[in-house]
């Protein structure tokens, strides 16, 4: 009847508690629902009572707000992951100066020198004739720009063989480091030992022909810097890094060697990955670099396949034993002795040579050199 006020004490079409003159919800939405019910255009009103959401009419309310909001002003509802595609600045083609995801595409195309003729860093030892340029002879040296690795087992001449290598580079004028991880490079209180710094001396100047301290100090030690990077003083491989980036980006370094890359990380775990990203800077920085490392008892070098593999070139000393009397007299040994050789692994910018040179750690530096005895069907070429 007219006039009949609903239990909520208001007229038909309020919503409870609200003053007479106030429009309900059912009555402003123009024909959605039966008065005083919510719904959809074109959908049957909902019963009262029934208001969805749980039963929570304030929540229905702000819901159904929402909609015609949005149906207002003309934004259709949209799925997050396609809003960075309908960004319009993202279409408009704004140039704000950042290359963004180009930075990362590489046209050769756009290359004027696209063809390479990988240089060498002569060594003065056998590793200089373990790979080979493209006519087939000996590079003499290894792959200048190229981070490598030089394994074996310990007391085989890996450490004098690469002071040997640092001597002869700087004293011809390029900037080398060696970083140090397996002991202090300089006692400084005499204790009687002939430390790693001395050692240094005395190995280069048998390599390079000076016979005067002071002409060495001047000639070679002028261009050698020395990075100290030992674990059991509370340094880590992060540390490692910001101090070699540091020295190589402020000396400008050409060569570096660093014994040992395992010490570096005393886990042991990350070996692979770690050189893998000390290549990749090495690279931009156009600096060669021999890390030498240790070998497990499987023979395989510390790291692993993976190790071998991330290289850009591997050199691997391994004993071999001379299993037969008819091997002992090829190779120039006696019968189940065991000689020491030398291998190149793998060279991604060179050929290698295909056969294991046989060594021995030359007289004065401990410098590795081909053994005499080397069977004549397996010479590697000689440097040129």
């Amino acid at each position: 009847m007219a006039g009949e006020q609903n239990p909520g004490g208001g007229m038909p079409g309020m919503m409870p508690g609200m003053m007479p003159g106030q429009m309900g919800m059912g009555q402003q939405m123009g024909g959605m629902g039966m008065p005083g019910q919510m719904g959809m255009p074109g959908q049957m009103g909902m019963m009262p009572g029934q208001m969805g959401m749980g039963g929570n009419p304030m929540m229905q309310m702000m819901q159904m707000m929402q909609m015609m909001m949005g149906q207002q002003m003309g934004m259709p509802a949209m799925d997050p992951s396609a809003m960075p595609f309908a960004n319009p600045m993202m279409n408009a083609g704004v140039d704000d100066g950042d290359q963004g995801l180009d930075s990362d595409i590489i046209r050769p195309a756009t290359f004027k020198d696209l063809v390479r003729t990988q240089a060498a860093v002569p060594t003065g030892s056998v590793l200089d004739r373990l790979v080979l340029d493209e006519a087939g002879n000996a590079l003499g040296g290894v792959p200048k720009g190229c981070t490598m690795a030089f394994v074996g087992p310990p007391g085989k001449g890996k450490t004098r063989t690469a002071l040997t290598m640092l001597a002869r580079a700087a004293q011809k004028g390029m900037k080398v480091a060696f970083v140090v991880a397996e002991e202090g490079f300089h006692n400084a209180e005499e204790s009687g030992r002939d430390d790693l710094c001395s050692r240094l001396v005395k190995i280069g100047m048998g390599a390079t022909g000076i016979s005067d301290v002071e002409t060495f100090r001047t000639e070679v030690l002028e261009r050698f810097y020395v990075l100290e990077s030992q674990y059991h003083k509370g340094q880590t491989w992060d540390d490692f890094i910001s101090k070699y980036r540091y020295l190589v980006e402020k000396a400008e370094i050409d060569l570096v060697v660093i014994d040992s890359l395992n010490m570096l990380d005393p886990t042991k775990h990350r070996t692979a990955d770690n050189l893998s990203a000390l290549k990749t800077y090495n690279h931009e920085q156009g600096v060669t670099a021999v890390c030498i490392g240790q070998i497990k008892d499987t023979g395989l070098p510390v790291g692993g396949e993976a190790l071998m593999h991330t290289a850009d070139a591997v050199f691997l000393i391994e004993e071999m034993g001379l299993g037969s009397k008819e091997i002992a007299a090829e190779w120039g040994g006696k019968y189940r002795d065991k000689i020491d050789i030398i291998r190149a692994v793998k060279s991604v910018t060179t050929r290698t040579f295909p056969h294991p040179v046989r060594v021995h750690q030359a007289e004065g530096t401990g410098c590795l050199e081909m053994h005499p005895d080397q069977p004549e069907a397996m010479l590697p070429p000689a440097v040129g």
